[in-house]
């Protein structure tokens, strides 16, 4: 699937603010299952910028305004072809024969290289319910299986529910009560996998709304999250959507949680600010 991806968003002032110093997450990453054709950040009002990869291999876009300004706009524009990827092993249950098995997976040399992606902070440190459950869901089965099975239970217990959490809500707050966003479904899972011994990272990007849309068909779309889990070779899940992933979803960047992969932060000096945000995806084949 080819996509156009137009992503806005920044922030609005009460007053105008003297500088702001940002960090964008917002472009789009080259990988087995994605070609960017091109891709292009552009700010408002006219920015110092710089870009490297961070220490998770994500594209980021540092930059600074240094004049008074109401209102911060950062636009990112890419044309993205997505393929499938792999079988359907989680319908099928299918554990390929390069799959590490757990004693593998506590080897030191493996518990060591991944420690960062195996340890539980605040925003993933599960419910002590959901600790038991995710225990429970994974015994006598291989990693793989046991993730799927740890993500799908997050899937079965939570509702999509926007407002019922905020930006800064952990885990533990979503599971209290029953429900959440994509961050919240990502961020439960990452906690459960990791307490049953998975390494585990919080992938940010985009998910095209539409199954079997015609070319040409713009949807408004926004920024979407998921997780991956490894045995071997990184699996993919989205628990939100309880479903493995397809050419429909877009990948940018990733990282221990969304603190490491949030599409825009940074500090300025002045009053009150409000964030927006809007995605734009076109299906161009």
């Amino acid at each position: 699937m080819r996509l156009n991806i137009l992503h806005t968003t920044g922030f609005r002032y009460a007053s105008p603010v003297r500088a702001s110093y940002n960090e964008a997450r917002m472009t789009p990453c080259v990988s087995d299952s994605q070609t960017v054709w091109s891709s292009r950040l552009s700010i408002e009002p006219a920015a110092w910028s710089i870009g490297y990869t961070d220490y998770w291999g994500t594209a980021v876009t540092t930059f600074e305004v240094h004049e008074r300004h109401s209102r911060l706009t950062v636009r990112s524009q890419a044309v993205v072809e997505t393929r499938n990827v792999g079988l359907p092993w989680d319908t099928e249950r299918r554990v390929p024969t390069g799959d590490l098995g757990w004693a593998a997976l506590r080897d030191r040399g493996v518990t060591y290289s991944m420690s960062e992606l195996l340890t539980v902070n605040d925003r993933t440190q599960p419910a002590d319910e959901l600790f038991e459950l995710a225990q429970d869901a994974a015994s006598g089965q291989p990693p793989r299986l046991a993730g799927l099975d740890v993500c799908r239970l997050v899937s079965d217990r939570l509702s999509y529910r926007r407002g019922s959490t905020e930006v800064n809500s952990t885990a533990r707050d979503a599971w209290q009560v029953g429900a959440g966003v994509c961050q919240d479904y990502s961020h439960v899972a990452l906690g459960a996998l990791r307490s049953v011994g998975l390494p585990a990272r919080y992938v940010s990007g985009y998910l095209f709304p539409v199954d079997g849309a015609a070319p040409g068909t713009t949807v408004e779309g926004e920024s979407h999250s998921w997780v991956e889990w490894w045995c071997g070779s990184w699996v993919g899940f989205d628990p939100t959507h309880s479903q493995r992933l397809s050419d429909r979803y877009v990948r940018v960047g990733h990282g221990r949680d969304y603190g490491d992969v949030a599409p825009l932060r940074g500090t300025y000096s002045g009053g009150a600010s409000e964030m927006f945000v809007t995605v734009e995806m076109t299906q161009l084949g």
